[in-house]
């Protein structure tokens, strides 16, 4: 059991280690989304990243950079609300930032400060910055067990980082975390695969990605360790 929750955690923390890279296609592949909006009927649309995000209530919604390609110049502000909301919704994006061309999001991404005509260039073509309280629209017994995971993952969470500030390790690595996550999962299997309703291999892989995030965003030690390998 150990041995595939470490291969696991291995294949999720690949992603939350190099999502930061600014290695992109934003031109290929867009999808298309019906919007209920009369002068915008249909919006094309590529989700260039995507990241979970650690909240109060749930860990099922996620922060996420778009790029939208056809977008109606004629929209109101609140029809451009309406049609990014839909996109949100969706893909239960709570926060989105979304930008018209793939240089704008190569400006966004890049390490270095932009210069005069880069931040013009970033400014002109931001479309919206949003968020959604997607939770709003869940059912009673949705928020409860969003709520449920969500505590869960915390109270693991909390002992993970605890162990590892304590350790203290000089040259903590990724090897080192996985050590500690896959030590605490094998303790609590029964209760996870009860609290995500999911086969093993399903729910293990969802639990890594939930509480290695709630690690990156709430564990100063491990918060390090993505920055050292940005």
């Amino acid at each position: 059991m150990k041995k595939l929750l470490s291969i696991l955690f291995l294949i999720y923390s690949s992603v939350i280690f190099t999502q930061n890279k600014t290695g992109f296609n934003c031109v290929n592949e867009f999808d298309e989304i019906e919007t209920e909006v009369e002068l915008q009927n249909t919006v094309s649309y590529k989700i260039i990243s995507s990241q979970k995000l650690y909240t109060k209530e749930t860990f099922e919604f996620s922060k996420g950079i778009l790029i939208i390609s056809n977008l109606n110049e004629k929209l109101k502000p609140k029809e451009i609300v309406k049609v990014i909301s839909t996109i949100g919704i969706k893909n239960n994006l709570s926060k989105i930032i979304a930008f018209e061309t793939c240089r704008a999001l190569e400006i966004y991404y890049k390490n270095k400060k932009p210069n005069e005509e880069e931040l013009k260039h970033l400014k002109e073509n931001l479309i919206i910055e949003l968020s959604l309280d997607i939770n709003k629209s869940l059912s009673k017994e949705e928020r409860k067990r969003n709520k449920k995971k969500r505590d869960f993952i915390e109270n693991i969470g909390i002992n993970a980082c605890e162990i590892l500030t304590k350790n203290k390790l000089e040259n903590f690595s990724k090897k080192d975390l996985s050590n500690v996550i896959v030590s605490e999962a094998s303790k609590i299997v029964e209760k996870m695969l009860k609290i995500y309703d999911l086969s093993f291999e399903e729910g293990s892989l969802v639990f890594m990605k939930d509480l290695t995030n709630y690690l990156v965003d709430n564990c100063e030690i491990v918060k390090e360790l993505v920055k050292r390998n940005e």
